[in-house]
This record gives structure tokens, sequence and C-alpha cells, in this order.
């Protein structure tokens, strides 16, 4: 299934319209100074990994390493937000470049193919190769496979909770920690339902939605599109979670809900709301964005298996 090009106009026009194109995110955001010098305290390379699945295409990757790593490091790997539309940017690079600094290891950013081009599972293919293949690369970094973590915002986050309950079926890998911030975790739900929405937000939501499901609603009930909707089975035994929401936006009701399931399951669970902050805060660099950042090294560093 594929949306017509008079749909794809549609909501290409929605998103500009309601204040949602990449242009007027960048521009919405500085960097400050303290984020700037960790960019120092790192080396950065990328390549283009393989997933090796027919019609995936392969996937960037940019590694960047703590100057001051040493032996039993852990590893994080990261997928940034953009709703399922806009790809790896500038302020992932500082975002990565802080938590490696701060966790003195390994920080793997994925940056997945974007829709309308690549709708599901591509995006969802591809991070869970880019984790595979971090595994994979444990003994040539010398760092701890037992600590190696998985974190995203909005978008980034509904892809690490997919990408955690496959594993936890496929047991292909075991991370120590999922990281969840602002994740939109339930496409089913018509975004009109959530509360405190406004117009703006719920056709933009919609937007997102099609161009990740290519308009195939049939697509928003499968756990790894939604993973909201995951079974109680599905959910037992997921790795320690880390659970970020923003006191201004309302995927907080959905995030802390699914946190609350996986503590009735027994995984370990902390979640930490930011009242005065809004979606995306965190990778944007706005409101509370240095605790945020600080709070997701504090758990990386503290999760091993």
């Amino acid at each position: 299934m594929a949306l017509s090009q008079e749909e794809r106009k549609h909501w290409e026009d929605v998103i500009r319209e309601t204040g949602g194109t990449r242009e007027i995110m960048l521009n919405s955001r500085e960097i400050p100074e303290k984020l700037s010098k960790c960019r120092e305290l790192v080396e950065r390379t990328e390549m283009m990994l393989p997933v090796g699945k027919a019609g995936i295409p392969d996937v960037r990757i940019v590694i960047t390493k703590a100057l001051d790593r040493k032996d039993g490091c852990p590893v994080h790997v990261n997928c940034h937000g953009g709703g399922f539309v806009f790809p790896q940017g500038e302020d992932d690079d500082y975002y990565c470049a802080h938590i490696a600094s701060g966790i003195h290891g390994i920080v793997v950013d994925v940056d997945y193919a974007v829709g309308p081009d690549h709708p599901f599972p591509t995006a969802f293919e591809q991070s869970y190769a880019a984790v595979q293949w971090a595994f994979s690369q444990c003994e040539n970094w010398h760092a701890d496979e037992k600590r190696v973590s998985m974190g995203g915002q909005s978008a980034g986050g509904n892809l690490t909770a997919a990408v955690a309950l496959r594993a936890n079926e496929s047991k292909d890998f075991q991370l120590c920690l999922q990281v969840l911030a602002y994740a939109a975790m339930n496409f089913q739900t018509d975004p009109a339902s959530r509360p405190e929405t406004t117009p703006g937000a719920v056709e933009r939501m919609r937007a997102f939605d099609a161009f990740y499901t290519a308009g195939d609603k049939a697509l928003n009930l499968s756990p790894f599109v939604s993973p909201g909707l995951a079974t109680d089975a599905m959910i037992k035994d997921l790795p320690s979670t880390l659970i970020i929401t923003a006191g201004r936006c309302n995927l907080r009701f959905e995030d802390e809900a699914y946190g609350m399931r996986l503590v009735e399951a027994g995984t370990e669970v902390t979640m930490k709301r930011f009242l005065n902050s809004r979606h995306g805060f965190a990778g944007r660099m706005v409101d509370e964005w240095w605790e945020a950042q600080e709070c997701v090294i504090h758990a990386i560093l503290g999760a091993s298996l």
C-alpha cells in the first residue's frame, strides 16, 4: 500500500502549516556552549550498514566515541526523533556527543530512513539491525556487551520500544536498558482522542501516522508500530526502563501508562516527568533539556545485566 500523490501532498501541507518542518525546528533552538564543548571530548565516524533484508536499504550510522573511554565501557544505541519524517540532524550530533562523553563510552546513532518514501517496516528493521551490529562490535571496541542500551525520543522512543519487544521474543540480543523519551506509543488511538490536545497537533500526528504506515490503518494494530498495544506476554522480561515525559506534552499519558504496565510485569522502571518542558525538549535543547540528558547518562551508567 502506498499513499497517492494527492494524499502525500495533503499531509506535506499539513506538516508545513502546523509548524512541523525541520527548518522551523532547527531555527527554534541555539546550541549552548556547554554542549558544544562536549564535541571536543569525542571522536566521530560514520558508515553505511547493510541491513540484509529484502527491500530494506542500507542505513547510515554515526559512531561517537568518548576520547577517555576505557575497557568495559557502555554502548548506547540512539534513535532520533522527527515523527518518522525528518532525518538525523545536527542537534542529534550534539546530543550523542554529550551522552558519549558523559558515559565515557560509545553511542551509535541510527539515521534511519524516513517516510513517506520509506514507510514501516524500514526504520524498524534498520534500527534492529543497528543494535545487532553494535553487539557484534563490543569485542572490537573493548566494550561490555552486558552494558548495551538503547534509547530514543518521540519517534525514536517508539522504535526503541518496538526493538526491545522484538528482541524479547527473538532472543537475538539482550539490552540492559531502554530509554523512552516522550515516545509515541499508540497509533491506533486517533490523536483527537488524546487528552490536552490541540487541532494543529492532531493533524500533524495524523500526518506522521500516514507517512509512517503509508496510510495502512491495519498496521497501527501491530505492537511494532504501536508498542503500547503489546500483550502482557510480550512485555514480560523487558529490560530496565527509563521513561522521560514532559509536563506540556500529552504523550505523557500513554508513556506513563506503558510504564505502569511494565512495573506490573516485573520490570524495573524509572519515570521522570519534567513539568516545565514541552515535546522534544531534550533534543532541541530547550526547557529542562540539560537535566533530561543528564538523567539519561545516569541511567546508562547504572545499567548492566
